[in-house]
């Protein structure tokens, strides 16, 4: 009965105690019951009184902010984000910072920690507070937390979600792909808020599509749906790290893509592209690939030409499997290779035209995704925060 009453007031609000028993269906004695010991025990705390008609204004209960709180954490190719929300999902703190050179479990732990740990003390919190954890990392996740792949920190069946929770105490939720929480954020508060269904397709350090179903993501059996990025495109060329040749990743991502121009002669490459990729240590990849794009040669059998050219192909294959497969109403490009990107945006449009089955019918919109990196954070915060309210019995203790 106890959680119960609490999910009741979360997904209401403040609301004051006789309408409990209406709105739960039981007795006006066994509600009482339960909002004593809720309130005894710091989940409830008395917020004022409602209305100012006739009678004695009744007392208003709700969620006690102060009770716990959930924190998100997203690592993406070079970044880690962290975030905290109170228990009722409103945000509290979050911040930025850049990952370390040691990517290994450990090191990266111990950065998520100091980073949570100072969100936590502005929040007013210690880590038993927290109630839930939600952790995206960009590689392939099974179904107990385990990362299998992560090629931006170079892990191999790392038991992330393990580690995570011997720390904190609490349960974890570890997903697959920080694109996976991006392309939720897009469906909740992007460009996807009026689609019924999207592919948040992200091509940058890595290349994934997500699919997204009326705000819900499709993870698949062992949480790995639309790592498309290891679909071999192109048999025999650049080995991938996944143990593969020839993987879309491998041969249309971001640092594929650095790597590939600089095997070009130097002579064959804009002068301004040529500055920025042999000083690329000093520049974003993401600055170095809409430089080359933007003076792509007009000439097609130039060398940098037929290189993007080529890596448009690839990119607009991925995108027509991404279509095939889940036939969305929205596809949102994402990633640094779309950012501030138009042309190759463009170009990716147009070759789909060409490859998706009856794309004339479709009525798809092809779209550049709107969310913030460190929005992934926050939203995973919220989405354990829902999570638990969906079933906190296992925390309440029960009437």
């Amino acid at each position: 009965m106890d959680w119960s009453v609490l999910q009741v007031i979360h997904r209401l609000g403040a609301i004051p105690q006789h309408k409990l028993a209406e709105q739960i269906g039981r007795q006006r004695s066994t509600i009482n019951g339960a909002v004593q010991r809720l309130v005894t025990s710091g989940w409830l705390k008395r917020v004022g009184q409602s209305g100012s008609g006739r009678g004695r204004p009744a007392i208003l209960l709700a969620v006690n902010r102060a009770v716990g709180c959930f924190g998100g954490i997203d690592i993406a190719a070079n970044e880690l984000h962290c975030a905290v929300v109170a228990a009722d999902g409103t945000l509290l703190e979050h911040t930025s910072s850049r990952l370390g050179n040691d990517r290994s479990l450990p090191a990266v732990v111990d950065q998520i920690d100091l980073n949570l740990r100072g969100l936590l003390s502005r929040a007013e919190f210690g880590v038993p507070a927290l109630l839930g954890l939600w952790a995206g990392i960009n590689g392939a996740v099974d179904d107990r937390g385990m990362v299998v792949t992560c090629a931006s920190l170079g892990w191999h069946n790392e038991p992330f979600r393990q580690v995570l929770r011997e720390r904190y105490a609490c349960d974890v939720l570890v997903q697959g792909g920080a694109t996976v929480m991006t392309a939720a954020a897009e469906a909740l508060m992007g460009v996807g808020r009026d689609a019924d269904s999207l592919v948040y397709y992200h091509a940058g350090r890595g290349i994934s599509a997500r699919f997204v179903q009326r705000g819900r993501p499709l993870s698949g059996a062992t949480q790995r749906a639309g790592e498309i990025g290891h679909v071999v495109v192109a048999p025999g060329q650049a080995k991938c790290v996944c143990g593969n040749s020839g993987c879309l990743e491998a041969v249309a991502s971001g640092p594929a893509l650095l790597a590939a121009m600089k095997k070009l002669p130097r002579r064959s490459l804009p002068e301004n592209v040529r500055k920025l990729l042999w000083q690329c240590d000093a520049y974003p990849p993401a600055k170095i690939v809409q430089a080359a794009f933007k003076h792509r040669p007009r000439r097609k059998d130039e060398p940098l030409a037929a290189l993007l050219n080529q890596i448009t192909n690839y990119l607009a294959m991925g995108a027509a499997m991404a279509v095939a497969a889940y036939d969305p109403e929205l596809l949102v490009l994402g990633g640094y290779l779309f950012e501030d990107n138009p042309a190759l945006r463009k170009d990716v449009q147009r070759a789909l035209e060409r490859m998706v089955l009856d794309w004339d019918d479709r009525g798809l919109r092809v779209v550049k995704g709107e969310v913030l990196t460190q929005d992934r954070a926050i939203g995973g915060a919220a989405e354990v925060c829902q999570r638990f309210w969906a079933n906190p019995r296992g925390i309440v203790a029960p009437s």
